[in-house]
């Protein structure tokens, strides 16, 4: 027996994973059965998620599987209900109609049973209000804003190949307690891109892009803070404000030569507290004096490193868009370009001055790769 006006985390998750029950298995879930997708859903910190979902699977009451998500090229890990699990939320739900409730509704707080609720705006939109409740509290006019996302310095990602570990690493960060990850690869290895391919995915999230190219400065980098939070929260009055804020992603661009400043900057961002997500891509080359975290960061889980190497054989092929290419031909290329997303790209565009002013390949070494690439089997 509940506690009257009153729900944890682990029933709210379950009446939410209710409503999408059905009686034979889906061919696409909807994002609502994501990890991200429970967290919006529920109004509930990400990091909170994993154990919910974790407790519910162990006693029976829901399932993850690997499948297709509305929305997203790749599977995905879904939760679903079982038989169990919804019964013991028909079960929760016939209690939950007896239960008082505070209720926010047209600027009024008032006392509502959960049948008045669902008398009120019927019945799945009466499990969604309760099952997003915060502190006791339901607002019936809640209203569901778009999220914010400020990507107007990010790539485009056109042609999209592999990568399926690191955007699974990506996705167990975002489960995760930490806090930090830092993309690690040199020029030309994709990690803007393989970022940007993450954003994609990451739809209910609010998201800002900053191009540390562009932005050099702290001042630069916390006005554009402020900026991405005040159209979230117009609450938010510091960087910590904004970090403190829950389904938020900070991608920080192209980290790599910066000042005293901006490294002390960024250790500010390791040692705060907040909900928020913060992504740096870096490359492996930045000079020691400017990393702006230490051993003790990863060693505890506040930051989490992921290096990104370059393409394997079959990705390769397909993005140098020759698919009867000579096996030798290919290990050949592989062997000059190792792999690098950026140098195959122009490679296969024939773009020989691109590959001069990007690479250190020689014009022999070039005109070699040209010939490689047309070679067929």
């Amino acid at each position: 027996m509940v506690e009257s006006g009153q729900l944890n985390v682990n029933d709210r998750v379950l009446l939410h994973l209710s409503r999408f029950a059905a009686d034979l298995p889906p061919e696409e879930y909807p994002s609502e059965a994501t990890q991200a997708g429970i967290a919006h859903a529920v109004r509930i910190s990400r990091t909170h998620v994993p154990r919910a979902v974790k407790s519910l699977v162990k006693d029976g009451l829901a399932e993850e599987i690997t499948a297709r998500v509305t929305g997203h090229d790749r599977r995905m890990s879904v939760y679903s209900i079982t038989p169990e699990g919804l019964r013991r939320a028909e079960a929760l739900w016939q209690e939950v109609l007896d239960m008082p409730f505070s209720v926010t509704k047209e600027g009024e707080d008032i006392s509502m049973t959960g049948a008045q609720i669902e008398a009120l705006i019927g019945r799945k939109k009466a499990i969604a209000a309760v099952s997003q409740m915060r502190e006791g509290v339901i607002e019936l006019e809640r209203s569901h804003r778009r999220p914010v996302r400020h990507l107007d310095h990010a790539p485009r990602v056109d042609g999209f190949f592999d990568r399926d570990s690191e955007l699974r690493a990506m996705e167990e960060f975002m489960e995760s307690a930490s806090r930090i990850l830092v993309v690690l690869g040199n020029r030309g290895y994709g990690t803007s891109a393989l970022c940007r391919k993450f954003i994609d995915d990451q739809e209910d999230a609010d998201v800002l892009w900053i191009d540390l190219g562009e932005l050099r400065t702290p001042e630069a980098i916390t006005d554009a803070l402020l900026k991405f939070g005040k159209s979230i929260s117009p609450q938010a009055s510091s960087v910590h404000d904004v970090l403190a804020l829950v389904d938020a992603i900070v991608v920080l661009d192209d980290y790599f030569e910066v000042s005293d400043d901006v490294v002390e900057f960024f250790a500010g961002l390791a040692e705060d507290r907040g909900d928020a997500k913060i992504v740096i891509t870096a490359r492996q080359e930045t000079p020691a004096y400017s990393w702006f975290y230490q051993k003790g960061h990863v060693d505890s889980g506040i930051v989490r490193e992921l290096r990104v190497k370059g393409l394997d054989e079959a990705s390769a092929k397909k993005l140098l868009g020759n698919p009867r290419l000579e096996k030798d031909a290919l290990r050949r290329i592989m062997m000059l370009t190792r792999g690098q997303p950026l140098v195959l790209r122009l490679l296969r565009e024939g773009d020989q001055k691109g590959l001069k002013e990007n690479t250190m390949l020689t014009a022999e070494e070039i005109g070699y790769l040209m010939f490689l690439k047309e070679k067929i089997e």
